[in-house]
């Protein structure tokens, strides 16, 4: 890519962009923390459960050592020996196999989530070129893990040494100690520096995070004409097209259902299959007109609505079905249901008068 191209980058990506990466596999992940929770979990694995280790270490041993005087005189029982130690080989260590296969799955969800990315197992080119391999080892990219990698093994090393160099008088008297003092003041030693290299550890993988998360943005960044591009696509794009008429379609629907239900006098119900609003206004129709109707969702949202402005809601079956059967919106009700509306109204009027 052109130099010019490169600073003229300065726009942050949009969400289409940054899902059309997630779409190719390219997410911000950083392997330090995955390796870093890696190794606290197998800490904290290895001392919680020390002493189950140990038990099962003395009886992994022993059997080995019982069967080493014992003569072997087939195939079968040496596959029994053979068996039998595996077994207890791989119960020892399938705790901590479990934990660190949870630990890595929980390391990239946590950092990435769920990412399904078929375009990132497929077959290019440029994979193998030899050439996009040494730019790539050579690219600032190249040149910041290789920085990680040397600042990780000075900050451990400089760790070592000055924990080291403080217990030097600890190493003299180990000498002249008994062997369980001894033991205990090595295990000392190794969990102090344990949790010494973990403690910068972590923080060098939350760095390293932060740094990961800005330079996937940066290297996704955009130019204007870039943003400008996108959007015209997108204005162009008739499967945008068409979600955005729905939205607005169902947006103008919604906002004339409201303000029918609000015209309307009654709302007749069967009472929640079907739903029909009505309107008498002597002065523009000579019969009742159906403002809105409905079955079912939209039957829920009239009743909803009549309820928000205060409409009478009356429940008659019959009525209801038959009006929305024979009726369309914004039409007079049919003459043969004149007498059983007029009814219907004529209460309605009465509940009115009441309330006032």
């Amino acid at each position: 890519m052109p130099e010019q191209d490169k600073q003229d980058k300065t726009e942050d990506p949009t969400a289409l962009r940054l899902e059309k990466a997630r779409e190719e596999g390219n997410v911000p992940k950083s392997q330090e923390v995955s390796s870093v929770l890696l190794m606290l979990v197998s800490v904290m694995v290895i001392l919680y459960s020390g002493e189950w280790i140990y038990s099962q270490f003395q009886s992994l041993f022993r059997q080995i050592f019982i069967n080493l005087d014992q003569p072997i005189s087939n195939s079968e029982q040496a596959l029994q020996i053979l068996e039998t130690t595996l077994a207890l080989g791989f119960k020892v260590i399938s705790p901590l196999l479990l934990a660190l296969l949870v630990v890595s799955l929980l390391a990239n969800l946590i950092q990435t989530g769920v990412v399904i990315a078929p375009k990132a197992i497929e077959p290019k080119p440029n994979r193998i070129d030899p050439m996009k391999g040494f730019q790539k080892v050579f690219s600032m990219r190249g040149i910041a893990e290789l920085v990680k990698g040397l600042s990780k093994i000075f900050i451990i090393g400089t760790i070592i040494f000055i924990t080291l160099s403080n217990e030097l008088e600890l190493f003299i008297t180990m000498l002249v100690m008994p062997m369980s003092v001894t033991l205990a003041e090595a295990g000392r030693l190794i969990l102090l520096l344990m949790t010494r290299i973990l403690t910068a550890l972590v923080i060098l993988a939350i760095m390293d995070a932060m740094y990961t998360r800005f330079q996937h943005k940066k290297e996704l960044r955009m130019t204007k004409q870039e943003i400008r591009d996108e959007h015209k696509q997108m204005e162009g794009d008739p499967h945008m097209k068409n979600k955005r008429r729905q939205a607005a379609l169902s947006f103008s629907q919604q906002k004339r259902l409201d303000h029918a239900v609000m015209s309307s006098d009654v709302v007749i119900t069967n009472p929640t299959h079907y739903a029909v609003a009505l309107q008498y206004n002597p002065e523009n129709n000579s019969a009742p007109v159906v403002k809105a109707k409905g079955m079912r969702k939209k039957a829920l949202k009239i009743r909803s609505h009549a309820k928000e402005f205060d409409i009478p809601i009356i429940e008659n079956p019959p009525v209801a079905r038959a009006l929305y059967a024979s009726t369309n919106e914004d039409e007079t009700v049919p003459e043969d249901y004149f007498q059983v509306v007029a009814e219907i109204l004529a209460y309605v009027y009465k509940l009115k008068q009441k309330k006032i």
